[in-house]
């Protein structure tokens, strides 16, 4: 018979562990190779129901045959067990290093200077490589090609025996190594911040915080992919990621002693989840969010100096970055939602009175913002509120104050409740959402194959761009 300690029943379709009135310890995991690839799913963007079937591969009976029906739902609206694929990458887009241009400023140094510059060790020495290379050259650092370049005399007077050709193509590659390793150094101090925006710190933990606990690493894997989902195109409101099956994982955890709650508050810093901790362990997340959201508020002023945006529609137009203004907002709500569960928990609320930034607003696009006037949605009232009050750079530089007090304010003149809607008090993170199948996306927009996908993504469609009839031409005389 069955231990009374994991008797699992089944409720409105979520997993519920009954509870003893004192936690107890589950089996230890088992399966090696799915524990080890289910742990190398936090930084990926694998399905929630590729994640899943790895946690029914790892987990131990009777948990397991407990809990599969939620397995089953899944493993049966999985693209794998359809199609055997899908078109959606599972690696988040990470930096470049300029190699290529790094590859040619050594090669035209050798062939036309006959001077080498120095093998990397790894990215981080380029920059002493670009030195060393506009040295060669007397190229002064940021000079442009049109205005900058020495005529003949000067390039002699500096030693320089070359043609204006080649003196011309070594001025480029220069110019060209600046711009990409700038652009390289860009993208990584933001890469983190990207993986903070979709999956909060899970990508942060290693083996060794779960402690060899099962249903910890599990909770956590499934939930932190259920965050990654991508958006959709749609006028409603995206999927939540606390769905059955993460409510069951978590029913797990509540009924073990042997819980790595540390681990499971990097991504869910419900109240009963955070009571675990030490007042040391809040306040090492504490400081951490907080360093977020300091880096965060930074890259967003940067963003928002060198464009146009319209922060009162927050409507993108031509010339805004979108895309890294989109995934800065995703990683600062992200950090401003832990950071005041984390301050809540820790009992410094009044803290709030004298410093609250408030959220940021992602941009939309023009399209969307037309849908939702068409159906007589028009401005989101958060839009209001973000748009009345301090920006987050002003906060945090500062400049200006913003309290709990301002943000009730101006949440009252636009009709939102500051509590319920995230703006002045931590999400209940309680309600179950209904799991809904991962759909096959092409730039937000649910296609029914991922061959048709793959297709449409050839084609350019939905990207805002013309399509390109070629790629159907080719694909018919092939």
């Amino acid at each position: 018979m069955t231990p009374a300690r994991y008797r699992l029943s089944m409720t409105c379709g979520m997993g519920r562990v009954d509870r003893l009135s004192s936690p107890a310890t589950l089996p230890a995991m088992h399966a090696p190779d799915a524990v080890a690839r289910l742990h190398a799913t936090l930084p990926r963007r694998e399905t929630p129901e590729a994640v899943a079937d790895l946690i029914a591969q790892a987990l131990p009976e009777p948990l397991r045959g407990r809990l599969q029906p939620l397995f089953e739902a899944r493993k049966a609206a999985s693209l794998q067990s359809r199609f055997g694929w899908s078109s959606m990458p599972t690696l988040f887009p990470a930096p470049v290093p300029p190699e290529r241009q790094v590859a040619k400023a050594q090669e035209l140094a050798l062939l036309f200077l006959g001077k080498p510059l120095p093998d990397l060790a790894d990215m981080d020495q380029a920059e002493d490589l670009l030195s060393a290379f506009n040295m060669l050259i007397n190229r002064p650092a940021g000079a442009g090609f049109r205005d900058d370049r020495m005529n003949r005399e000067a390039r002699t007077l500096h030693g320089l025996d070359l043609s204006r050709r080649r003196y011309d193509k070594l001025f480029r590659v220069a110019r060209r190594l600046e711009a990409r390793l700038a652009a390289f150094r860009r993208i990584e101090a933001r890469y983190p911040l990207l993986l903070v925006s979709k999956a909060a710190l899970a990508p942060d933990l290693t083996p060794e915080t779960f402690g060899g606990h099962l249903p910890s690493l599990a909770f956590v894997a499934y939930y932190a992919a259920r965050l990654k989902l991508r958006s959709e195109f749609t006028f409603g409101a995206q999927q939540k990621p606390f769905d059955d099956l993460a409510a069951a994982l978590l029913e797990l955890c509540l009924a073990d002693r042997e819980t790595r709650w540390f681990a499971i508050a990097h991504v869910f810093p419900r109240a009963d989840v955070l009571a675990h901790l030490s007042e040391a362990e809040k306040g090492h997340l504490l400081g951490r969010w907080f360093a977020i959201l300091a880096g965060t508020a930074e890259e967003l002023e940067a963003v928002w100096r060198r464009s146009s945006i319209n922060l009162a529609t927050m409507v993108v137009k031509r010339g805004d970055d979108s895309s890294t203004w989109n995934v800065l907002a995703g990683a600062w709500n992200r950090a401003r939602d832990h950071w005041i569960a984390l301050v809540d928990a820790l009992g410094m609320d009044a803290l709030f009175d004298q410093m609250m930034p408030g959220k940021v607003m992602r941009l939309m696009a023009a399209d969307v913002a037309a849908g939702h006037a068409w159906l007589g949605g028009g401005l989101h009232p958060d839009t209001r509120v973000w748009a009345d009050l301090p920006k987050p750079w002003q906060v945090l530089q500062m400049e200006q104050t913003c309290t709990r007090h301002d943000i009730a304010a101006a949440c009252a003149r636009h009709g939102v409740d500051p509590e319920k809607s995230g703006w002045s008090a931590p999400r209940p993170r309680k309600a179950v959402a209904a799991f809904h199948p991962t759909p096959e996306l092409v730039h937000g927009v649910s296609v029914g194959n991922p061959y048709m996908a793959t297709l449409l993504k050839r084609m350019g469609a939905y990207s805002g761009r013309p399509m390109k009839p070629e790629v159907l031409r080719s694909l018919g005389e092939g």
